[in-house]
């Protein structure tokens, strides 16, 4: 038999040391039938780019505030689904081939105003030194001021001070600063590459006058909606959790009606974080059977997080916490922890 095509990307699940002791040789092989060659990702692409081509196009129809508005929230959450393909490539799962991987990567980072490499190396010391001092997530929970909701134990509370209180003005301040500088590890050669892609954008839009629907419907998005819904899903997937050592205890997977699945579970990677992390190299279309798997092989299923809603319980699950109170309830545990352990009196 002859050996793969070279730049094939690899089948295998991408298991790491300790997922794979934690999960055990007959689950991973098992899982390792779920990481075929993708043959679909140009399609994803192109599906994300046309929802928010006809959701500028329906702003511009419906017109006054309320069209254009309800067309930057929503294309800002289209905008967090080309993130999530983009992560996709970032694990050489989306295309066919390394070179496919780096290329639609390059691209749609591009379009997202960042580099494709740095954003590659921080997500790879994120997969690797999860919960560490080095970990990029955890720095952003930090400057995120999270354990702010360990103690203000509100729904309300967790709303305004960390998600309200980041969007007015760090999380855009940051979008600004990522599309308009050269990322630590970027070269300037991929900084002049991705100007030069705007700068394409912005001449074949010149002569039609399309240059101030550029910056309403794609700019205005990627600065004010699309790092709030980021931050948001990023939250879900470690906020409470990430500090602690055991693999299957680090990560957050969630599920919701459909809307909540629609605007912040684009592509599946966040709702099913767990078996991403555990297994990154599962494509996305795959990780309800993975699930399906891990819960009726894996001994220890019921430990790992697993929330029912996001903002708020849902009527069908009434006994399974949302994640804004998974968060809220890990958080203020840890709070008081510390304060034990300090001699102070904890949080009532």
């Amino acid at each position: 038999m002859g050996s793969p095509a070279a730049g094939r990307t690899r089948n295998g699940t991408g298991v790491s040391g300790p997922a794979r002791k934690a999960l055990g040789p007959q689950l991973i092989a098992d899982l390792e039938n779920l990481c075929g060659r993708p043959t679909i990702g140009l399609r994803d692409v192109t599906l994300d780019l046309a929802a928010i081509a006809v959701a500028a196009v329906a702003g511009q129809i419906v017109g006054h505030i309320v069209g254009p508005l309800l067309a930057v929230c929503y294309i800002g959450v289209r905008q967090r689904h080309l993130s999530n393909l983009a992560h996709e490539c970032v694990h050489s799962k989306l295309m066919a081939t390394h070179r496919g991987n780096r290329l639609i990567g390059y691209l749609l980072t591009g379009l997202l105003g960042e580099g494709f490499a740095p954003y590659r190396s921080s997500h790879y010391v994120h997969h690797a030194k999860l919960g560490s001092d080095d970990d990029p997530m955890f720095q952003s929970y930090r400057a995120g001021n999270i354990r702010a909701a360990g103690a203000a134990p509100s729904r309300r509370s967790f709303v305004l001070r960390v998600i309200v209180r980041n969007a007015l003005w760090r999380l855009p301040k940051t979008a600004v600063l990522t599309l308009l500088t050269r990322a630590p590890g970027e070269s300037w050669r991929a900084l002049a590459t991705r100007t030069a892609l705007w700068a394409a954008v912005v001449a074949a839009l010149w002569p039609v006058g399309g240059v101030p629907y550029l910056l309403l419907y794609w700019l205005i998005p990627l600065i004010l909606v699309r790092p709030v819904v980021t931050w948001i899903t990023d939250l879900g997937n470690h906020a409470g959790l990430i500090e602690n050592d055991d693999v299957l205890l680090q990560t957050r997977g969630w599920s919701s009606h459909w809307l909540t699945r629609h605007l912040l579970g684009g592509h599946l990677d966040d709702m099913y974080h767990p078996i991403h992390h555990w297994c990154p190299k599962i494509p996305w279309r795959r990780l309800p059977e993975a699930r399906a798997l891990v819960s009726q092989s894996l001994p220890r299923w019921e430990e790992v997080p697993w929330c029912s809603g996001y903002f708020f319980r849902r009527r069908s699950t009434p006994d399974k916490p949302c994640v804004v109170e998974d968060i809220i309830s890990r958080l203020a545990a840890s709070s008081n922890a510390t304060c034990t352990a300090r001699g102070q009196v904890p949080a009532a």
